[in-house]
């Protein structure tokens, strides 16, 4: 009965671990708005990324009517070696944290309209340094927003508010099923190495799953702005990035945990031979 209890609280932690893992993951890096602007921050120094808000400040210039028509792709080559050029600099990054920041309150905020981030305080910063190599005044409008998403997107991320409390629960019945395996095994050293095989488990599942998933998320963007598509893939690369890291450091405990286990079943095995003969 013993080994029987045992199996099945080992294997309730480990199920309980596939979904618990990814979910604490969303509740640290993306409902947390600290955590999320911290996560995203990396965004800043993309080429790609600067290439596409500069494309997008530049565009928004000529609508306005303050950079000509003709000028647009100037004016978008400029404000791109200027945000490059500008990257490293304190406050560039401080004002994409504050872009992200205003991304994250959309996100989770009561509105129902498509996802939306502020520019404002980006596209500022660089047009402030590019309005001397340009032959126009860039005035950077103070209600800039660009769409990086849609309604249904705004939808999906509301869903996930609740990662917060259902990981923390995730969490305390991993524990509690992995401590009971512990406690009413007959053979720990078994049990301990049973843990570390699960382990492995739940990072080779939840890393298929994540090669799978990210795709299919990167997919959805099509139909956005060049702008919106280009968040919404670093976002998606970073975010299956970080949460691999995670499940590296899953699996060497595991892998650790599996070795131990069996060396203690092995010498104890050892020793009982030697005292039986």
């Amino acid at each position: 009965m013993r080994t029987v209890t045992a199996l099945v609280a080992g294997l309730v932690a480990v199920v309980v671990a596939i979904v618990t893992v990814p979910m604490f993951w969303v509740s640290t890096h993306v409902v947390d708005e600290d955590g999320y602007v911290t996560f995203s921050s990396s965004l800043a120094t993309d080429d790609d990324l600067q290439a596409a808000v500069a494309a997008y400040l530049a565009d928004d210039f000529v609508q306005r009517g303050l950079v000509p028509a003709p000028l647009q792709d100037t004016a978008a080559g400029v404000l791109t070696s200027v945000a490059q050029a500008a990257a490293n600099q304190p406050g560039f990054v401080a004002a994409w944290d504050e872009t992200q920041r205003s991304l994250h309150r959309s996100a989770f905020g009561d509105g129902s309209g498509p996802l939306t981030v502020r520019l404002q305080p980006l596209g500022r910063f660089v047009a402030d340094r590019a309005g001397e190599r340009l032959p126009v005044s860039l005035d950077v409008s103070t209600d800039l927003e660009a769409p990086v998403g849609t309604a249904a997107d705004r939808s999906r991320l509301q869903q996930l508010e609740r990662a917060q409390t259902y990981s923390l629960l995730g969490l305390m019945i991993v524990l509690a099923g992995a401590a009971l395996c512990l406690v009413v095994a007959r053979r720990r050293t078994l049990a301990v190495a049973g843990l570390g095989a699960g382990a492995l488990v739940v990072a080779g599942v939840l890393r298929v799953a994540t090669e799978i998933v990210a795709p299919q998320a990167v997919d959805r963007a099509e139909g956005l702005s060049p702008f919106a598509q280009q968040v919404q893939r670093l976002l998606v690369e970073r975010a299956a990035d970080s949460l691999s890291a995670w499940l590296e450091q899953i699996a060497l405990v595991g892998a650790v945990a599996l070795v131990v286990g069996l060396l203690g079943r092995i010498v104890v095995g050892f020793r009982r031979s030697g005292a039986a003969s």
